[in-house]
């Protein structure tokens, strides 16, 4: 199933990669990064395990999450259909998501 990286997800890692730059973190960086590709292949692989996000908004049906392995706070947010995954968020947990998701 292809995988597709949305240009919000790519904002999103730039701006937590930047903050990893900013506290000058470039070992927690690179891990983070391993960590993230790690997952992405792992939904690649098993798309479902995802945990469904709940949401009052209909719009949002399908959308699943999953936290980035030893980065806990990071939320990576996901939608699959028949033909490829789209990788559409990675948010710190802190952020109130529903309001990012718009």
């Amino acid at each position: 199933m292809e995988i597709v990286r949305t240009s919000s997800f790519w904002r999103d890692l730039k701006g937590i990669l930047d903050y990893f730059d900013d506290v000058h973190a470039e070992d927690v960086a690179f891990r983070f990064l391993d960590a993230l590709d790690k997952m992405i292949d792992s939904i690649e692989e098993f798309p479902d395990l995802g945990s469904p996000w709940e949401s009052s908004k209909p719009r949002r049906g399908g959308l699943r999450f999953r936290l980035v392995k030893g980065f806990e706070n990071h939320v990576l947010l996901y939608r699959r259909d028949d033909q490829h995954i789209d990788i559409l968020r990675l948010v710190h947990g802190s952020q109130d998501i529903e309001e990012l998701l718009g």
